[in-house]
């Protein structure tokens, strides 16, 4: 059973059209995550870690380094591609550490907007 530590931090990005949105909390807790476990299992620990707005379930996870989503119906063994450059450029010591970003899935962030435009043309 192997684990891996890193900073979350989460983007509250639940309004669509919202563009000041920046990671928080700015000092980012450290998470284990378990990398033989499906990511949809731990992702009710990492929401109430962060104490984060969204809906548990309209949540994703994100690298902050790459902006790439995590898959989270498979574990973090089956995303090992995904997390190269994660650990050797944080390191390092320097430079910018990296985090797993909590965040509202891509397609409900796209059904929202498309939902406010179709309020906004029908007026």
């Amino acid at each position: 059973m192997s684990s891996f530590v890193c900073r979350v931090q989460f983007l509250d990005d639940t309004d669509p059209f919202n563009s000041t949105n920046f990671p928080e909390p700015t000092r980012a807790p450290l998470y284990t995550f378990r990398e033989d476990i499906p990511l949809i299992n731990q992702l009710a620990g990492v929401h109430r870690l962060l104490k984060a707005p969204h809906k548990l379930d309209d949540c994703a996870l994100q690298l902050s380094h790459t902006g790439v989503y995590l898959d989270l119906e498979s574990t973090l063994d089956e995303q090992r591609d995904e997390l190269e450059g994660f650990l050797q450029d944080d390191c390092a010591g320097r430079g910018k550490k990296h985090s797993v970003i909590l965040r509202t899935q891509l397609s409900v962030r796209v059904h929202a907007c498309i939902g406010e435009s179709h309020t906004h043309t029908h007026m």
